[in-house]
C-alpha cells in the first residue's frame, strides 16, 4: 500500500480483515470458517496468522501450488486509488462449500472477483436457507493482462447478486450497476426492481456514513447514516471488508439490521485512524460500543415508501 502522503505499507488483508473483526467481535460461542483458496507462496505465514484468532475452523482454506493473490494498492487521496493485482488461486471448489451449508450467515467477500464461479454460487444458494451477505465490491473489477484494475459492470450481475439476501456495494459500484448517482430515489428504485431477492441494501459511503435500504413487507425503508467525525484519516485500506465484518457480528447478536449497519460505520470510522489495522485492539470498540446508550445507536434519519 502506497499512502497519498507518500508512506508505505506491507502485510496481509483480504478477507483476514474479516476473520480479524468477526474472531474478536462476534457473540461467545460463534465459530468461524473461512473457505478461501491460500497461494503456496504464502501459506506458512497465513496459516500461522490464522491459528491466531479465537473461534475459527480452518478446515475450508485450501493451499494451492500457484502464487497468492498479491494486491498492490497506490492511493491518491483517502477515497480514490489504483489497483494491481498480481498472482492467482482460483475459485473454492463444491467440496469446500459443503462445509457451510449449515451456517447461521454466509459472508461472500470477492478478492480477486473469480472467487466462486456462477455455478457454485448457485449450488450454494441452492443448499443454503440462510442469510447470505455479499459484498460485491471485487466483483465489478476487471483485470488488464498486466494485473491492473479497473471498474466494469459484469453481464452477470444480477446472477450474482441475486443469490444475495444482503448486499453491499460503495457508491460507485451502484452507479456503475444502476446508472444513477446513490440517493434515496436511485436507492430505493434499485432494490425495487433489479433486487429481487435481496431484501437489505447497503451503501457504505466513507466519510458520509452510508445508505441501508431495505425491505419491510410491502414497504421499502430507507435509512441515511452519518460516520462519526475522523480528525485525521491515516489508513482506509480494508474498510469495506470490515464494515461488513462488523455488521455480521452485530447482526448475530442483535438481528437488527439498522442497528448492525450503525455499529459497522463506527467500526470503518474507527479503523482509519490507526496505521496498522492488526496491530489494534478490537476488543477497545467493543467496550466502547457496549457504553453508548440505545439512544446514540439509533439516531438516523429514516423514511418508509
Amino acid at each position: 500500500v502506497t499512502r497519498a502522503d507518500g508512506s508505505r505499507h506491507e502485510g496481509y488483508g483480504g478477507i483476514l480483515y474479516n476473520l480479524a473483526v468477526l474472531s474478536a467481535l462476534s457473540p461467545s460461542g460463534v465459530s468461524v470458517c473461512p473457505i478461501t483458496n491460500v497461494g503456496r507462496d504464502c501459506s506458512r505465514e497465513i496459516l500461522d496468522r490464522l491459528e491466531q484468532y479465537a473461534g475459527l475452523e480452518s478446515q475450508g482454506v485450501c493451499i494451492v501450488a500457484k502464487p497468492n493473490n498479491h494486491c498492490i494498492l497506490r492511493y491518491r487521496d483517502a477515497a480514490s486509488k489504483t489497483e494491481v493485482l498480481r498472482g492467482w488461486v482460483g475459485g473454492v471448489s463444491r467440496r469446500q462449500l459443503r462445509s457451510v451449508v449449515d451456517a447461521d450467515v454466509i459472508l461472500i467477500n470477492f478478492i480477486s472477483g473469480a472467487d466462486i464461479s456462477g455455478r457454485n454460487l448457485h449450488w450454494l444458494r441452492g443448499q443454503y436457507e440462510g442469510n447470505v451477505y455479499m459484498d460485491f465490491h471485487s466483483r465489478s473489477l476487471g483485470r488488464r493482462r498486466d494485473g491492473s484494475r479497473f471498474l466494469r459492470r459484469p453481464d452477470d450481475w444480477k446472477e450474482y447478486l441475486g443469490c444475495a439476501d444482503i448486499a453491499q456495494m460503495n457508491e460507485l459500484e451502484f452507479e456503475l450497476l444502476s446508472g444513477h448517482k446513490a440517493n434515496e430515489i436511485s436507492c430505493t428504485d434499485f432494490l425495487k426492481r433489479q433486487l429481487g431477492r435481496t431484501r437489505c441494501l447497503i451503501v457504505p459511503r466513507g466519510s458520509q456514513g452510508c445508505f441501508l435500504i431495505r425491505r419491510l413487507g410491502a414497504t421499502i425503508q430507507f435509512t441515511s447514516i452519518s460516520a462519526p467525525h475522523v480528525a485525521k484519516v491515516t489508513d482506509t485500506t480494508g474498510c469495506g471488508d470490515i464494515f461488513s465484518a462488523g455488521f455480521i457480528a452485530n447482526y448475530l447478536t442483535t438481528g437488527k439490521e439498522v442497528t448492525a449497519a450503525h455499529y459497522a460505520t463506527k467500526l470503518a470510522s474507527w479503523r482509519v485512524g490507526f496505521d496498522d489495522f492488526f496491530k489494534i485492539d478490537l476488543g477497545a470498540f467493543s467496550k466502547k460500543g457496549r457504553s453508548e446508550t440505545s439512544g446514540d445507536i439509533l439516531r438516523n434519519s429514516q423514511r418508509n415508501i
